[in-house]
C-alpha cells in the first residue's frame, strides 16, 4: 500500500492552457492537462515498486478489487481519460 507524506513533486512542464485558471477553460483543455500530469507523475522514480490497494467496495465506481502497480495505474488512467 502506498503512503505519501510530506512529499513534493516539482514538475517542469509548460502548460498548454492560457494564463487563466483551468476551471474557466474548455473541458478538453483541462482533460489534456490532467492526462499530461498523470503521465508525468507515473514516470517519477520515487513511485517504482509502489502499489495501490483497491478495496472490494470500489466496484461501484468501476474499479476492480486488487493490488496494482502505481505507475502503471496512473498511466492507465491517463489512457482512459484520453
Amino acid at each position: 500500500m502506498i503512503s505519501i507524506e510530506n512529499m513534493t513533486i516539482n514538475i517542469e512542464f509548460n502548460s498548454t492552457a492560457p494564463n487563466k485558471l483551468l476551471d474557466t477553460e474548455d473541458s478538453v483543455v483541462v482533460r489534456d492537462e490532467l492526462v499530461n500530469m498523470l503521465r508525468i507523475i507515473s514516470e517519477d522514480k520515487r513511485f517504482i515498486g509502489q502499489t495501490v490497494v483497491i478495496p472490494d467496495d470500489c466496484g461501484q465506481y468501476g474499479f476492480a478489487k486488487g493490488e496494482f502497480n502505481l505507475p502503471e495505474l496512473l498511466y492507465f488512467l491517463a489512457d482512459m481519460l484520453e
